[in-house]
């Protein structure tokens, strides 16, 4: 039976593989826990505050504030477009069933 390059490959990726499954590193869990514990060592050690300047708050704050007046805006104008959409199906609907 004639098998061709890419089947032979796969094939030959699947033998080696094993036991192990793709996309799982092994010792992840480890190495991730270790990377945590190592954090917060660091920052307990260092004692570290931090402070953010308020001017920097400020900015944004407003930044916040603009975004979420442009998503309530981008909501009313999604709601104005659906309902339109809908109120001309329905017409559509009234006025095909009365045979206009």
């Amino acid at each position: 039976m004639y098998q061709s390059k890419k089947e032979v490959a796969i094939r030959g990726a699947q033998a080696e593989q094993g036991d192990t499954s793709v996309g799982k590193a092994l010792g992840a869990k480890a190495a991730a826990t270790f990377t945590v514990a190592a954090a917060g060592m660091t920052a307990g050690a260092a004692n570290a505050a931090i402070t953010v300047p308020p001017e920097l708050l400020g900015v944004f704050t407003d930044l916040a504030t603009a975004f979420g007046t442009l998503v309530a805006a981008g909501a009313v104008l999604f709601g104005v477009i659906r309902g339109t959409l809908a109120l001309f199906k329905i017409a559509s609907r009234v006025f095909s069933a009365a045979g206009a």
